[in-house]
């Protein structure tokens, strides 16, 4: 069950000892003290998370920046594909000569 305890705060550790000692305020504290003691750097709260808009943007962002940074290497692409396209429908310039004359 110690498995369990991934804290993210203080606060987060704290319910995740009371949960694991079955609401035992007194195992809970003997826990927590123990368990804390080697963590001195965990933030009190939770750290705020993102609005759905505020990763959207990010996502977005990065998204369009990637389509800058690659710009050239796309429009490679697309030119190989135009031609591979062009190359199969097109007739050929000159004509076979028979086979058998």
């Amino acid at each position: 069950m110690v498995r369990m305890i991934n804290p993210t705060s203080k606060a987060a550790l704290k319910q995740q000892c009371l949960f694991l000692s079955n609401l035992d305020m007194d195992k809970a504290e003997r826990m927590y003290d123990f368990l804390i003691k080697d963590m001195g750097d965990i933030p009190d709260v939770e750290p705020a998370s993102k609005s759905f808009m505020d990763n959207f943007g990010a996502q977005a962002s990065g998204v369009m920046n990637w389509f800058r940074e690659n710009q050239d290497i796309l429009n490679k692409g697309v030119e190989l594909i135009r031609g591979m396209i062009g190359r199969r429908g097109a007739a050929p310039t000159t004509p076979l000569p028979p086979i058998n004359e």
